[in-house]
């Protein structure tokens, strides 16, 4: 679970680090490749989250 969010700041840093750099012009190539790469990082830690999640769900008893 540490990983998973640990995963997520570290999409969010480079989201925001991409976004700045498109918006403010300076390297707009470097900024989209880290923004396309924060996306598909915060795809995979959703992704594996909710495979986690599901995992918990099932090894629940029923009540």
């Amino acid at each position: 679970m540490r990983l998973l969010v640990g995963g997520w700041v570290l999409a969010a840093v480079l989201l925001i680090a991409g976004l700045v750099l498109v918006l403010t012009g300076s390297a707009p190539a470097v900024g989209f490749v880290l923004f396309i790469v924060g996306v598909v990082l915060t795809m995979g830690v959703t992704v594996n989250l909710l495979r986690l999640r599901a995992g918990e769900h099932a090894r629940k008893p029923s009540t």
